[in-house]
């Protein structure tokens, strides 16, 4: 079911925002003109994406760098694979993540609305 949750305006280009919306954290934004919704909790250890960055069609974390494409929610790369980075060390177990949860994102009539 598609639920409101906010005006259009709300949301720039080349930004993101928190809701929470029945229960879950929902990231909204827009990056290039193309709306995305997905889980606020990173995948990897649970930061909020909401404090991270956009990187092309990414969003990186802030918290580990782990990069997610906004599109497919598919982890594309990490930053603490990279043994520069003194993270490379960690369990394979410690590395691992999840892709984001995605949500279906409409804007229609001046609002945004979020399929949960």
């Amino acid at each position: 079911m598609l639920r409101r949750v906010c005006k259009k305006d709300d949301i720039h280009d080349n930004s993101m925002k928190a809701f929470r919306l029945e229960n879950n954290d929902i990231l909204i934004g827009r990056r290039n003109q193309k709306l995305f919704a997905c889980s606020n909790s990173c995948p990897h250890r649970g930061a909020s994406l909401s404090k991270g960055e956009f990187n092309d069609d990414n969003i990186v974390c802030y918290m580990h760098g782990y990069e997610y494409n906004i599109t497919t929610g598919r982890l594309v790369t990490m930053k603490s694979w990279k043994k520069e980075e003194g993270w490379a060390e960690q369990s394979q177990e410690w590395r691992s993540s999840a892709d984001l949860n995605m949500y279906p994102v409409v804007e229609r009539d001046g609002y945004i609305y979020v399929e949960v």
